[in-house]
């Protein structure tokens, strides 16, 4: 743009104003995108300062920059958010080229006041969607395509039919299965009033008071919402799909349970509706999905042909082939989904269209998790589209009964309410488990048998969060009421026998390990042993695996936990999940004991097994990453140590809403993460984790902070520091951590050790030598009473304080020093005769700066004739 061009459209760009109805429609347009992996970025140096309040005050992912340069620099700092950007006229020639090609950049606005003068640019670059002159315009296409795009933000699980029984699951069809089981379960609970109340809640939570128009239509949904008009709420772009789908979507429990009043009223509709077209006659129905995809995972559409594939939530089609080529865009994909009514009885779907506002879409909607399987992936070269041909599976429907029918059979009791709960703690999500039991025994004061089982629940998962008092709190109000149970009714031996065995096990993890063993011993009594009884047998060995634990016996803990994998591998049901708790607990025995190649071998099987019976973010998972991380750490095997610790980070449960424990687990991941690039010399990586783990322990309350995170973190973090040569800031994390050991762990006398020499070096290098000698003297004072001694942590220190006192001055005790290096060096085998030879040279040239020059040329003498090669002529 030439000068004057350029103050012209300032003038211009000054004197348009937006008016309310523009802000609202803004508001609107980026309510769509609320809690989505999508940023909104917008470059303009003179945007309007309504418009950047409203974004400052209720959108965090909106981005304003107003410079080139920050701009660029924060678009290419985001690496896992679909960007939408928005360029004013004056850069859209110089940027929008440069952006283009950002793998995270989907679509880009031009915003201007001369329209002609940029169209090109929407013509040249498939990503440029249009070129505006008012902001009303603006707003509408973005919303149009805010609701694209998030209609298209559907996840997918894949199911390989080739595994024909459970015990050959992948990770992947693990998954696939529990999004079923959840599914179901969550349609069978009952609906109620206060079901219904519980959603309009979460609602007005949702849309908070900053967005009072989206409250207003909460409001209406209250007053005029009916069962019947459920398809009609979600055609709309209403309050209820956007929560809906984004709680679907992101496999959110919390807010599933929430809305299921809601989701239960749909699946009837829509099964309604599909009714109505079978009895009109519908033979085969064929339909159309648009979608954006990145590459990897068209690749691994490509690699699952002949595989089951379902999504996460509510399946939007369309019979219209042009439609879905408009949502998809080009060069992106198209799937084709056919569907023969006569061999998929059990599959849900309905043409929505007439109660839609948008009735040309033609939109046929799925329910939640249809199967289908996937026949063909391919390049269309003539239309310039991905395909994907599917057809409707109705032969996954015995698969994922046979796995909720074994899945059932490790709960308790068949009440369906309860059974949501059990699945939450089968599925590790401990928190929500704990939220859903406290509400159940709200709604079922009077019901004895129910109450007992939610006590056992909730102590169940506080203990898997590791909340031990709260554990042992609830297991004793179970133990109380299970006691009363058994006396009034003769019912309850079972659960009394599985709450001993829980009280045990909250006692060892507590430490206390002779109530564990009173609680253990009760459990096998409750259960005497019957060799014709698999089910007691290995509850018996179990038991008597954590007694011999518990009192240090691990050559016996180990048979009996042998003992009870023998029962497990020839019984039948088979189980999955229980096989691999006992690899677990023998691969933990052998780590214990330090035989690192049989433990690795069985927490092998255990991951295994664990990947083919477990959500993807379940802490067993993540524990036995982090065992096989911490044997390979132990047998300095760093790069498979790495592999591990960020496997184990992974699959985590996810960080949000999540508890201390939690964070405190990813914390202490992020430490162990770090202290292997160290070992690796990975300094910046190193201090990347270190940081993180630092940043997390933070946020941990007081109450359940582990101090040997933090002396580690602060540790490393000196270690790191020093070899930056930024001795400041590593003497500072060193002292932090010498503060720490020597309150909580005084009798740790090697770490205080290695401390003390870590913050000698560093007052060395700063050239404050009288404080780098105290501390190397503390250090060098507990080496001399280790046995055997560490040779080599003597030399160094015996010379780090004979270089100390030599640049005091103190010519003489630097002698002394590097005299007993050079004792200790020379009793070594093999000797270094580099590191004798060095050392006779700095005593040599100590007594020559002390003014003793007989002594000197004596120690020179030696090292000639000692070190140098003989001259032969």
């Amino acid at each position: 743009m030439d000068l004057p061009n350029f103050y012209h459209y300032n003038k211009l760009q000054k004197q348009r104003s937006i008016h309310n109805a523009d802000l609202q429609l803004a508001s609107d347009a980026l309510m769509s995108k609320r809690d989505e992996n999508i940023t909104l970025m917008w470059l303009d140096e003179n945007i309007d300062k309504e418009l950047r309040d409203l974004f400052e005050q209720i959108h965090d992912s909106v981005i304003v920059s107003t410079d080139q340069e920050t701009f660029l620099k924060t678009i290419n700092g985001i690496t896992d958010e679909k960007i939408l950007v928005i360029l004013s006229g004056q850069y859209s020639r110089s940027l929008a080229p440069l952006i283009h090609d950002n793998k995270q950049v989907y679509l880009i606005y031009i915003f201007c006041i001369n329209k002609a003068d940029y169209e090109h640019l929407s013509k040249d670059l498939s990503k440029v969607r249009g070129v505006f002159t008012q902001y009303s315009h603006l707003f509408e296409g973005l919303q149009l395509e805010l609701r694209s795009l998030v209609r298209q933000m559907t996840t997918f699980h894949l199911f390989d039919q080739k595994q024909v029984s459970l015990k050959d699951l992948t990770r992947e069809s693990a998954d696939f299965l529990w999004y079923q089981l959840l599914k179901d379960v969550l349609l069978a609970m009952p609906k109620t009033a206060d079901s219904k109340i519980e959603m309009i809640d979460r609602f007005r939570i949702y849309y908070s008071p900053k967005t009072p128009t989206f409250l207003t239509k909460v409001d209406e949904f209250e007053q005029t919402y009916q069962s019947c008009d459920a398809i009609r709420w979600y055609t709309k772009d209403s309050i209820v799909y956007r929560l809906v789908n984004q709680a679907l979507r992101t496999e959110d429990i919390e807010a599933l349970l929430a809305v299921r009043y809601y989701i239960s009223d749909l699946y009837a509709c829509l099964k309604k509706e599909c009714e109505k077209l079978k009895v009109q006659g519908l033979d085969v129905l064929t339909v159309y999905r648009g979608q954006f995809l990145p590459p990897e995972d068209i690749d691994k559409l490509q690699q699952s042909v002949g595989q089951l594939i379902s999504t996460n939530g509510f399946l939007s089609t369309t019979r219209s082939l042009i439609v879905a080529e408009i949502f998809a865009g080009p060069g992106n994909v198209i799937f084709e989904y056919v569907i023969d009514t006569h061999l998929n009885q059990n599959i849900i779907f309905a043409n929505i269209s007439e109660h839609s506002e948008m009735p040309h879409e033609e939109e046929v909607l799925f329910d939640i998790g249809a199967i289908f399987r996937v026949e063909k992936v391919y390049f269309d070269k003539s239309s310039g589209f991905w395909k994907v041909n599917l057809v409707a599976a109705g032969e996954a429907e015995n698969l994922t009964n046979n796995f909720r029918r074994q899945r059932r059979d490790r709960m308790i009791v068949p009440s369906i309410e309860q059974e949501f709960g059990f699945l939450l703690i089968e599925m590790g999500q401990y928190s929500k488990a704990i939220s859903y039991f406290d509400n159940l025994i709200q709604q079922h004061q009077n019901d004895d048998i129910f109450k007992l089982n939610c006590y056992y629940a909730l102590a169940f998962s506080y203990s898997g969060n590791h909340q031990n008092v709260k554990a042992l709190q609830y297991a004793t109000f179970a133990y109380k009421r299970c006691i009363e149970l058994s006396s009034n009714t003769g019912k309850g031996d079972r659960m009394l026998s599985r709450l001993f065995d829980l009280l045990g096990s909250i006692h060892l993890e507590r430490g206390e390990t002779e109530l564990a063993l009173k609680y253990y011993y009760h459990s096998m009594n409750i259960n005497p042993s019957d060799a014709d009884n698999p089910e007691i047998l290995v509850l018996y060995h179990r038991t008597k695996a954590n007694i011999c634990f518990s009192q240090g016996n691990y050559t016996q803990a180990l048979d009996h936990f042998q003992k009870r994998l023998t029962i497990y591998e020839n019984w039948t049901p088979y189980d999955d999940r229980a096989l691999a708790e006992s690899h677990s607990s023998i691969g933990r025995i052998y780590l214990k004991i330090k035989h690192y190649e049989q433990a690795f071998e069985h927490l092998q099987i255990t991951l295994e097994l664990f990947k083919k019976s477990l959500p993807t973010h379940h802490s067993a998972l993540s524990s036995t990453y982090l065992d096989l991380a911490n044997i390979c750490h132990c047998t300095k095997k760093y790069d498979l140590a790495l592999e591990y610790y960020l496997k184990a980070e992974e699959s985590a449960p996810t960080l949000k809403k999540c508890t201390d424990n939690s964070v405190l687990l990813s914390a202490h991941l992020c430490s162990l993460t770090g202290n292997c690039y160290l070992h690796k010399n990975e300094n910046a990586l190193a201090e990347q984790y270190f940081r993180k783990s630092l940043a997390l322990y933070g946020k941990c309350r007081s109450s359940v902070k582990d101090e040997n995170i933090l002396i580690d973190i602060q540790w490393n973090m000196g270690v790191v520091f020093s070899r930056k040569r930024e001795f400041y800031s590593a003497l500072e994390h060193y002292k932090e951590s010498l503060v720490l050991v020597e309150r909580i762990m005084p009798d740790e006398r090697i770490r205080i050790a290695e401390l003390n020499d870590g913050i000698g070096v560093c007052y060395e290098d700063t050239g404050q030598y009288d404080i780098c000698i105290e501390h190397t003297q503390k250090s060098l004072e507990i080496y001399e009473e280790c046995i055997p001694p560490d040779v080599e942590k003597l030399i160094d220190m015996h010379n780090t304080v004979g270089r100390g006192y030599c640049m005091k001055h103190e010519y003489l005790l630097a002698i002394k020093h590097r005299k007993q290096s050079l004792l200790l060096e020379e009793q070594k085998v093999p000797r270094n005769v580099a590191q004798i030879a060095g050392l006779h040279t700095s005593i040599g040239w100590s007594y020559h700066l002390n003014g003793d020059y007989d002594s000197a040329i004596d120690y020179c003498i030696y090292l000639s004739l000692r070190f140098l090669p003989k001259n032969e002529s």
